[in-house]
């Protein structure tokens, strides 16, 4: 019975060009074919020329991938060593009650230098947002192409023939290849072999000078179509005002900080977590003692600092504390949330004073040192009334600093777009500066290859073991590199 179901399946996929095997799906193709033919003898003699330029580009490339591969370990282990003595010198030197410190400050400061110094390896679900995956895999996907389409264009100007072309993905990351036919390529004089085998890092510099460009430029273009405002981009699914706070809706202030950009949004945030969750450092809001006694629910007469006066009252009700002059003591209003929070804000009861001399501050309660009650007003719906801890508005609420100023402009100018290009600009640097080195199974060993048959046609002896001992030499950079920077995860 597997039999019978296997054989269909596999003739299924090969019919669409796919191949399946473990942890690897791919897909093969010969229908772009005479479309790189056509492209690339429309123009042979522009595109020789282009391509010649991809030779200059890429040993630039080349040169400065095998000196940062060559440097990056040395400094790693280096700083490793320097930190290494003198946390044994502190340690001899300090007390046992100082060990804990001394290892933290070690083990934090010190990894974090290196971690920065090391080439960051790019992993979606650990340092890449959830959210940002699809301008993670369109951006791969684009710089990939190219790549291979770069290597493509290059052949049919060079009159090679191109059998096909392919896509894969390898676990989560996509890849592309060109299948050129082999013997015409060992045909040809060595600067024809160096165009097409420089072609995909020439292209990928290419798209980074394009995504640097736009990064540039995309400031002036925000000048004239946005405007400056603290514009909410998205609240979070778990988030309990998610319903309240709709996005494009301008923040106006929190807790009585103005906001005007995300800058501001984040520096209130910042303020209101610092502050001591001690009645008095809280913002409050001035009441005369005849609202007071009107709107209160219930009051507590000398009450303590960590006593609700609300007792769980109503969910819209929320305990104040405040003094008068009629009662001098720390005293406890149970009150209309809402209402309170209408009146102007406050410190002091002095702060009070202009609007009416009978006038206090009142103060919500904090339980402890994270609970907040939280005044947050924009410009879609009334102020919406946040109780809880300041980091998850910071972490649920994402705000950026521009709105359009017509409706049809788009949003995704000011957040997707320029996220876009920065992952195009990010992914086609690592697809030049890896594939520029010379190492096993990438275009840099093929570009060796080329390169030491144009400087010593006649010495094939000699030219293979400098092939072999290049390769090997920059296989070995770049593996150490790349265990370095996945060591950061583990230890």
């Amino acid at each position: 019975r597997v039999r019978l179901t296997k054989r269909p399946y596999l003739r299924l996929l090969r019919s669409f060009g796919c191949h399946v095997s473990f942890l690897n799906i791919g897909f093969y193709t010969t229908s772009f074919n005479r479309l790189f033919f056509r492209i690339g003898l429309s123009n042979a003699r522009l595109w020789k020329i282009w391509f010649t330029c991809g030779i200059l580009c890429a040993f630039v490339t080349a040169i400065i991938a095998c000196l940062t591969l060559l440097f990056l370990p040395l400094q790693y282990f280096y700083i490793y060593n320097q930190n290494r003595a003198q946390s044994i010198a502190r340690t001899g030197a300090n007390l046992v009650q100082n060990a804990d410190s001394i290892t933290s400050t070690y083990s934090g400061g010190s990894s974090d230098t290196r971690n920065k110094m090391l080439i960051q390896p790019i992993i979606p679900g650990v340092n890449v947002p959830l959210e940002q995956l699809p301008h993670f895999f369109l951006a791969l996907l684009i710089c990939t192409v190219l790549h291979e389409f770069g290597h493509a264009v290059a052949a049919s100007a060079e009159q090679i023939r191109v059998n096909g072309c392919g896509y894969f993905i390898f676990l989560l990351y996509p890849g592309a290849y060109v299948d050129l036919h082999q013997e015409q390529l060992q045909m040809i004089s060595a600067v024809r072999q160096l165009r097409i085998y420089c072609a995909g890092v020439f292209h990928n510099m290419v798209l980074v000078a394009i995504a640097l460009i736009f990064l540039l430029i995309n400031p002036l273009i925000m000048k004239h179509l946005y405007t400056e405002a603290a514009t909410v981009y998205s609240v979070s699914n778990y988030s309990p005002i998610r319903d309240l706070l709709p996005s494009y809706s301008i923040i106006r202030s929190i807790d009585s900080c103005a906001v005007r950009t995300q800058s501001d949004w984040y520096s209130c945030l910042r303020i209101i977590n610092d502050r001591n969750p001690f009645y008095q450092q809280q913002p409050g809001y001035c009441l005369t003692q005849a609202e007071i006694q009107l709107h209160s629910s219930h009051i507590e007469l000398n009450q303590s600092s960590n006593h609700d006066c609300c007792k769980n009252i109503s969910d819209t009700n929320y305990c104040f504390l405040y003094h008068s002059k009629q009662y001098p003591d720390l005293n406890g209003g149970c009150l209309v949330a809402r209402y309170v929070t209408d009146h102007p804000s406050c410190l002091f009861n002095s702060d009070c004073q202009g609007v009416r001399p009978d006038s206090s501050c009142l103060h919500p309660f904090s339980a402890d040192n994270y609970t907040r009650l939280i005044r947050i007003l924009h410009t879609k719906g009334p102020p919406i009334l946040f109780v809880g801890d300041v980091h998850e508005l910071h972490r649920s609420i994402r705000i950026e600093s521009y709105k359009p100023n017509l409706s049809y402009i788009p949003f995704a100018l000011i957040t997707d777009i320029p996220l876009f290009f920065k992952y195009v600009g990010a992914f086609s640097f690592a697809l030049a500066f890896f594939n520029s080195v010379p190492c096993y199974a990438l275009d840099g060993q093929y570009i060796l290859q080329a390169f030491v048959e144009y400087i010593s046609p006649s010495l094939y002896k000699r030219r293979r073991l400098s092939v072999f001992y290049g390769t090997v030499i920059g296989t070995l950079l770049l593996v150490v590199n790349v265990t370095l920077a996945f060591i950061q995860y583990f230890i």
